[in-house]
This record gives structure tokens, sequence and C-alpha cells, in this order.
């Protein structure tokens, strides 16, 4: 059995309190987003996401998501697309890492 990944506010303090400063600042804003872990994804499924994107679709109160290469996305996305919510730092800016849908009736 793999061992549980060492991550969060207990294990990583430092960042983990600078983040709780942005987010005591910001307070209107903050209420909207919230922290997670993606090394899960990319240590446990394999997903490469310089290469990858996800792309997740909601659908019957659930939200599924499939990793696509990024090629295969077209930037301007079909109507229904909603846009980015999961983001990462990468050289420098920050780089959408899913895009989430909705699936037509």
């Amino acid at each position: 059995m793999k061992a549980k990944p060492k991550i969060g506010p207990t294990h990583d303090t430092a960042f983990f309190n600078d983040i709780q400063a942005v987010f005591e600042k910001y307070p209107d804003v903050a209420k909207d987003y919230s922290i997670g872990y993606i090394g899960g994804v990319v240590d446990g499924m394999g997903v490469d996401l310089d290469r990858q994107v996800g792309v997740s679709t909601v659908r019957d109160g659930e939200i599924v998501t499939k990793y696509v290469a990024r090629s295969s996305r077209h930037d301007d996305g079909p109507p229904e697309e909603l846009g980015c919510f999961r983001w990462v730092w990468r050289a420098g800016g920050w780089v959408c890492v899913t895009y989430i849908m909705t699936v037509p009736d």
C-alpha cells in the first residue's frame, strides 16, 4: 500500500500560512476558492499537465474529469464551455489545467 502523501496545512505550514493571509486580505473573493492537491492526479493517473488538460463535465449532480491532449482543445471552446476552474503556476504565469463544461440535455 502506498504511503499517504504528506500534504496540507500541517505539512506545508509556511505555504498555507501565506495563502491564509491572502484569503484573510480578500474575504469576498476567497469565499469562492479552495486549495486542492493536484499531485494525486499527476501521480495516481500519470497525467502530464504540460501536455494534457482536464475537461470536466457536469451531469446529474456529478463532475467527471477526463484528461486530453492540450492540442485537441480549441482555444475558443464550444459554446457550452463555462471556462477554466483550476489553475497551476508554471514558469511565471498561471496555466489552466481543468476546464468545466455543461452537457446539453
